[in-house]
């Protein structure tokens, strides 16, 4: 055994290690430095290490073990100290994905990294020029807010309404559903109806297209936002605002955000579904004959109706009326 370790050593291939066994003594065990541990299986934290490390590190190793210590997983607990350099590592070497992550742990202050919304706008901004949609989407924000970046004013508005079309258009959920509402509201871009319903709508096809792709449970603050979306296209489709009135439309839309567990939205669904039968039966109201005849004269309205000028057996109309409005009275 020591002449084989005497050669195996010699010929240079191969580093020998000492383990201890009580039961044999000493035993000699080779191994080449070049061979992958089978500890260190592809994909496992040791192996990321050796990547990320390595002396052509791998910035994609360097991401992934950044966030895995930053978020903790099933196979180790949260260590943000060494998630933060391995992070930093990978945005140093101008990873746009690693610049984005860093930029919303400044802006929180997390991960035991202090809060410094400067150079969190710095990282976005950086990461939105190299043409990466979440980094848009914090520019944006930051303009809006104004997080850190010292501009105030028309240029401000302009800045932000920029970033925030781009991140939009670039596929952005939140951008998309601050977009809508900008519009909506005419708030740092003109406002129109009919734009905000069709950011309303590209929100919700996105939101529907991220489910089907996600591995993990919706977070409470993404169904809060497809609610809210749905809630408002609901709204907007009653109402004709921005689009042409439908109750049916209005009526999915609410249920749907009432599916999704909406309190408001299902209370605000129950009214429309009454309002919506009134409505028909009204219409129904309207084809009497008496009441076309009696509309038929200029001025005359079913609001001003009397009794004596209906003509005989329209008593029936009364009794329509009085049983549609059963329910309320």
């Amino acid at each position: 055994l020591a002449q084989a370790a005497a050669a195996a050593a010699a010929a240079g291939s191969l580093v020998p290690m000492i383990t201890l066994r009580p039961w044999v003594g000493v035993l000699l065990v080779f191994r080449s430095p070049l061979a992958l541990s089978p500890d260190c299986p592809d994909g496992s934290l040791c192996h990321l290490r050796e990547q990320a490390d390595a002396e052509e590190p791998s910035v994609e190793a360097q991401l992934a073990l950044g966030m895995e210590y930053i978020r903790g997983s099933y196979r180790t607990q949260p260590r943000p100290k060494e998630g933060v350099h391995w992070l930093t590592k990978a945005l140093e070497a101008g990873n746009a994905e690693a610049m984005v992550h860093m930029a919303k742990l400044l802006r929180q202050g997390a991960a035991g990294v202090g809060k410094d919304l400067k150079r969190s706008f710095e990282l976005a901004e950086r990461a939105a020029n190299k043409g990466h949609v979440d980094g848009m989407d914090l520019t944006a924000q930051a303009y809006w807010n104004g997080w850190g970046t010292g501009i105030s004013g028309k240029k401000q508005k302009k800045l932000a309404s920029k970033w925030l079309k781009k991140a939009a258009a670039g596929g952005a959920f939140p951008a998309q559903i601050q977009l809508a509402d900008a519009h909506r509201e005419g708030h740092f871009v003109e406002r129109d109806g009919e734009e905000a319903v069709k950011w309303y709508k590209k929100a919700l096809a996105t939101a529907d297209r991220l489910n089907e792709t996600r591995k993990g449970p919706i977070s409470k603050d993404a169904m809060k936002l497809i609610q809210k979306v749905c809630i408002t296209l609901g709204t907007m489709h009653w109402k004709g605002h921005g689009t042409e009135k439908s109750a049916t439309t209005a009526l999915e839309y609410m249920a749907r955000a009432a599916d999704l567990g909406s309190e408001p939205a299902q209370k605000a669904l129950d009214k429309m579904k009454k309002d919506a039968e009134m409505e028909k039966q009204k219409e129904e109201l309207l084809k009497d004959p008496a009441l076309e005849a009696w509309l038929s004269v200029p001025g005359k309205t079913e609001h001003n109706m009397k009794l004596k000028d209906l003509a005989p057996g329209s008593m029936e109309f009364i009794d329509k009326v009085l049983q549609s409005q059963k329910t309320d009275l």
